[in-house]
């Protein structure tokens, strides 16, 4: 027979419901859902839940329970009254108005500045650049962020019905802005990293970082399963599905000039029923660098072309789409595919999990009329030295460019040639099998 429990009525008896019911409020929205999941909405559940596991018994009853015990041993009693109180009233309208550092603050990085020219003029690092944009968002500022292939953020504030129509709109898709004048992009794409996981591979991941550094490459495009979440294949080194976040958020490398685009895997969904967490929210707030555009699928717009991140997740499906390239995760496999006049890319796991040689793929994208016209592709390890595995050069069908453009291309790059439009590029000669073994082994 199932254990019967206490309601957290019957817990704090030595309290009135009102007096419990006003200390609950003064939780932060996360303790309060904690709350929730084990007594229900209304707190009147005594019952255990099936997925209420040890350590969310430990997160509740050890620093949540006393919490709400301090509130309510409070001696101030007024504070716990229930009424409608007009220094309350003072007190919320006061720490929600923007003071004088914050209106400068958010003047400041709305002025078009780079996060880089805005961290060195304030003498801030790019964290407490994103605890100041969490500070403005909590107090109703909003912002929108516009990221650039050569790995820079800029920040707009939303200011009309369109801007606040494009800020609801991009948990669906990213953009990355080119320049006008970049005709090829190189991008590294990397999957399945399970942090957490025994298998983990963080010291592939940190010589992935530093081959981007290395060769010029900003974008990196991650196919899903940041963490290892909820359920495992083998052993995990930290289960509390919180502390995995937060090791996630710390020990996921930073460059000034790399960003992350990625698409939330399986694992990374799991911990959203399980704990209330939303790895992408998480990101958003913490790490600017990380970009996650949804679960399942997201798609990137680069120039007038997309790119679609997938990820299969149980009872749901790859979306439609007009991108020339899907990237796949989930199958820990290098695997290349045409299906119809798509090219499919199963990325290769950067972990050990079910991947006896970890490793990434390097792409350079090449355009002709702002639409993706070949990839060469590059199956890279990274052993005691970085091993060019295999290359691969794919041409894409030819798509008639757009009446009014290119889009999602602007000109911010210095030292780039002038006057020179993309039709006037010239052509390069593709290279015979003989002529790149001989390139790739310098004979």
């Amino acid at each position: 027979m199932e254990k019967q429990l206490q309601t957290i009525y019957e817990y704090l008896g030595e309290f009135t419901e009102d007096e419990i019911k006003m200390a609950i409020s003064k939780l932060t929205d996360e303790e309060r859902k904690i709350c929730m999941l084990r007594y229900g909405n209304d707190l009147q559940n005594s019952y255990s839940l099936e997925y209420w596991e040890k350590e969310d018994s430990q997160r509740a009853y050890n620093p949540l329970i006393s919490k709400i015990k301090k509130l309510l041993s409070n001696d101030d009693k007024q504070d716990l009254e229930v009424k409608d109180s007009c220094d309350d009233k003072e007190s919320l309208s006061s720490s929600f108005i923007l003071d004088d550092n914050d209106l400068f603050i958010a003047k400041f990085i709305f002025s078009g500045k780079t996060n880089d020219q805005i961290c060195k003029e304030l003498d801030i690092n790019q964290q407490q650049l994103a605890e100041h944009l969490l500070r403005l968002k909590n107090k109703g500022v909003l912002n929108i962020r516009k990221y650039y292939s050569d790995g820079t953020i800029k920040y707009k504030n939303l200011s009309s019905m369109q801007s606040l129509s494009n800020y609801n709109s991009a948990s669906s898709d990213r953009t990355i802005i080119t320049d006008t004048d970049e005709h090829s992009i190189k991008v590294l794409a990397i999957s399945d990293l399970h942090f957490c996981n025994e298998l983990e591979r963080l010291d592939l991941v940190d010589r992935a970082y530093n081959y981007c550094a290395k060769n010029g490459i900003n974008i990196i495009l991650c196919g899903g399963d940041l963490i290892d979440g909820a359920f495992t294949q083998g052993n995990q080194k930290i289960t509390d599905l919180y502390k995995q976040v937060e090791y996630f958020l710390k020990n996921y490398p930073y460059d000034k000039n790399i960003l992350t685009f990625s698409v939330a895997g399986d694992h990374d969904m799991s911990i959203l029923g399980k704990a209330f967490l939303d790895i992408i929210e998480a990101c958003n707030n913490f790490r600017h660098d990380i970009i996650i555009g949804g679960y399942n699928n997201t798609e990137i717009n680069i120039k007038s072309d997309k790119i679609l991140l997938y990820h299969h997740i149980e009872g749901e499906s790859m979306m439609k789409t007009e991108a020339s390239i899907i990237l796949h995760g989930h199958s820990h496999r290098f695997l290349i595919r045409h299906i119809s006049s798509t090219l499919n890319i199963n990325i290769p796991s950067l972990s050990n999990i079910n991947q006896l040689m970890p490793s990434a793929l390097e792409l350079e994208l090449k355009f002709n009329g702002g639409y993706i016209s070949s990839v060469e592709i590059k199956h890279i390890y990274f052993g005691e030295h970085d091993i060019n595995l295999s290359e691969h050069i794919i041409g894409l069908p030819k798509r008639s460019g757009s009446l009014y453009g290119i889009k999602n291309v602007e000109s911010f790059k210095e030292n780039v040639s002038k006057g020179r439009t993309e039709s006037q590029q010239p052509l390069t000669r593709r290279l015979t099998q003989t002529e790149r073994f001989n390139k790739r082994y310098g004979l």
